[in-house]
């Protein structure tokens, strides 16, 4: 099967690296490679989405909401963050389609995971709500930066936790959209 990371000025990226080493090690007849694009219309018509062999992508940066459209299936995270980071193809019999195999697109998000896990590891088995030196009830709170989809997954994460959320992007209808979506307060500067 062939994957990719899928984004654009990911120059960077050693994600080739790592998974081509995990193939070769698993001794799995994988390839991983970067696709490094403008638009995601470049891949939705090109060779390496329509061949039989892809596999499925990881999604990165400007790309996570733009691919959605393009997906058969989206995971609940998915749908409530607005961006997916992982694609995988799966091969399902569809009932509607005379019993035939036919391939699915599903898309998800973890992201949201990799936020939520540690961050739930640091605050432990207590609650978020705490007491502070004047022994007054508080709660936990994320300051969430930025806008895209990574900042819309650490949203997700912090209200899964039940943190209060304070947003701040430098483009404040981003912040909005944000605090309107999963709830929280805009913060207008850092100072």
């Amino acid at each position: 099967k062939n994957y990719a990371i899928l984004g654009h000025n990911i120059a960077y990226s050693v994600s080739p690296q790592m998974h081509n080493a995990a193939f070769k090690t698993t001794s799995l007849p994988h390839v991983y490679s970067r696709l490094d694009v403008e638009d995601v219309e470049e891949i939705i018509s090109g060779e390496f989405w329509n061949d039989e062999r892809f596999g499925g992508l990881s999604v990165t940066i400007p790309h996570k909401q733009n691919i959605m459209p393009h997906l058969d299936i989206l995971s609940d995270a998915a749908k409530e963050i607005g961006s997916v980071n992982t694609v995988i193809v799966k091969d399902e019999v569809i009932e509607e389609v005379d019993d035939e195999l036919t391939r699915v697109l599903y898309g998800d998000n973890t992201d949201w995971i990799g936020i939520h896990k540690p961050i739930s590891r640091r605050m432990g088995s207590s609650s978020v709500d705490g007491e502070n030196k004047d022994g007054q009830q508080q709660r936990g709170c994320a300051l969430i930066l930025g806008g895209g989809g990574t900042a819309r997954a650490a949203a997700y994460a912090a209200a899964k936790l039940g943190l209060d959320r304070i947003y701040y992007n430098r483009t404040p209808s981003k912040a909005e959209e944000l605090a309107n979506t999963f709830g929280g307060d805009v913060a207008s500067d850092l100072e």
